[in-house]
């Protein structure tokens, strides 16, 4: 079976017309995208909190990235070996659209920022036109072989060298931007898009640990 990554390095044409894009920039036609990335309580009577280990980037819409992304989330929750490396392939599918439009020569058409310590984030001087929002946040879960749960040893038995996994959720948004207007978006637990895994193992070398995580 060909591997779902060299697919999508493989037949994943840039589908974007960059040009309304930069016309756009070129009349000051900008808008802006503002959020927060927030906790949801766990109780009643408590203020959400905001999250600060977010990172968000914004690309123009595009039909076979957003293709590739479904097809990654709908396998990751029929095959657990896919939904092992889930978070590392929504992560490379994203990269390797971001390197079609540098390709092209639209790198400007990739932005990207971290929340703050608020969880706030801001992107502004965007074309108008439509893009697509996609955010992540990283939690590492240790390798604890003495009190895992029924899931979690179909997951990881028999697979001494993992440390742990790095649960990955993300955030996908489809947003249009007008002119002289900022888009709000909120960021939660509760509407986060797909939640993946990225494993950890031992370096079989000398040198001791080193993660297998890309994301």
């Amino acid at each position: 079976m060909i591997p779902l990554l060299l697919v999508i390095l493989v037949l994943a044409p840039l589908d974007v017309r960059t040009e309304p894009y930069r016309e756009a920039a070129s009349a000051g036609a900008l808008g802006a995208v503002a959020g927060q990335a927030l906790a949801e309580p766990a109780r009643r009577g408590v203020s959400p909190q905001p999250v600060t280990d977010v990172a968000v980037t914004l690309v123009p819409r595009s039909e076979s990235f957003l293709a590739d992304l479904e097809r990654i989330r709908s396998r990751a929750r029929g095959d657990m070996s896919a939904y092992r490396t889930s978070a590392r392939d929504v992560t490379e599918a994203r990269r390797v659209y971001e390197r079609a439009l540098w390709e092209a020569g639209a790198a400007e058409l990739v932005r990207s920022t971290a929340v703050d310590p608020e969880g706030r984030f801001l992107i502004e001087d965007l074309p108008a036109g439509a893009w697509l929002l996609i955010a992540q946040r990283a939690v590492f879960v240790p390798k604890q072989p003495g009190a895992l749960s029924k899931r979690d040893r179909e997951l990881f038995e028999r697979r001494p060298q993992l440390t742990g996994y790095y649960a990955v959720t993300f955030w996908l948004r489809e947003v249009t931007i007008a002119p002289g207007q900022s888009t709000d978006v909120e960021l939660t637990d509760r509407n986060a898009w797909m939640t993946g895994i990225a494993e950890e193992r031992l370096d079989a070398g000398p040198g001791g640990r080193r993660p297998e995580r890309r994301y």
